[in-house]
Parts: structure tokens; C-alpha cells; sequence
């Protein structure tokens, strides 16, 4: 698998979230790519390199943070970029989606610097 070290996903629907967690990481140094759902990352990812970590949303429109994972595991070129749930829900839900960990938001910006520096 080709992985860019430099490049995060982000893929959440609400506009504020996506922003904060745009800005987190690119003042971190990374080149983040964001969606509002699952099937608009999909279409990225079908032409792009894989990403070093995931940033997901659970609850979405279109494709929502799920079905994108599923889609994610079928992939042998995506299946092993580390993801990071994102979500208003419980966080735990991450350990039923194959995830690093769960984080809930808003997010606090140093426990995701954490997963990201161990993972990108």
C-alpha cells in the first residue's frame, strides 16, 4: 500500500466540525482532504493514495461512517489506514467499526494530536 504520511481524511457532514478538525491538523503540518460524507471520500480515495489516518464521522447523510468502513475493509489498498471515529455518540462505538479509538465530540484538539502523531 502507498501511503502519504502527510495527507488526513476528514469526513464529516457538519460544516463547524469539519472546519476545527480541518484546522487542527493542518496547523499540525498535514494536508487534509475533507468531505461531508462517506461516498464523496470514496470517490477521492478511487484516485488518490491512501491517506495515513481517517478522521469519521458515524452519523451522515448519503453514506454515513458505517457503510463507508465496510466499503473501507473491502479494499485491500484501504483496508489498513488507521481510522479515528469522530462522533456525538458513544465513543466506544469505534471497537464495532474496526477503529483505533473513538473520540467524542467537540473534539479536544490534544487527544487527537495524540492518535494522529502515533499513527501518521
Amino acid at each position: 500500500m502507498v501511503t502519504s504520511k502527510e495527507t488526513a481524511l476528514v469526513i464529516e457532514d457538519e460544516d463547524e466540525a469539519r472546519a476545527a478538525l480541518t484546522q487542527i491538523l493542518e496547523f499540525e503540518g498535514f494536508r487534509v482532504e475533507a468531505f461531508p460524507n462517506g461516498a464523496a471520500a470514496l470517490d477521492y480515495l478511487a484516485k488518490s493514495e491512501a491517506p495515513c489516518l481517517i478522521l469519521l464521522d458515524i452519523r451522515m447523510p448519503v453514506m454515513d461512517g458505517r457503510q463507508f468502513r465496510t466499503a473501507m475493509l473491502r479494499d485491500t489498498r484501504l483496508a489498513n489506514v488507521p481510522v479515528v471515529i469522530v462522533t456525538a455518540l458513544d465513543p466506544s462505538a469505534a471497537a464495532g467499526m474496526s477503529a483505533l479509538r473513538g473520540l467524542r465530540k467537540p473534539i479536544n484538539a490534544d487527544a487527537l494530536l495524540s492518535v494522529v502523531r502515533e499513527n501518521c
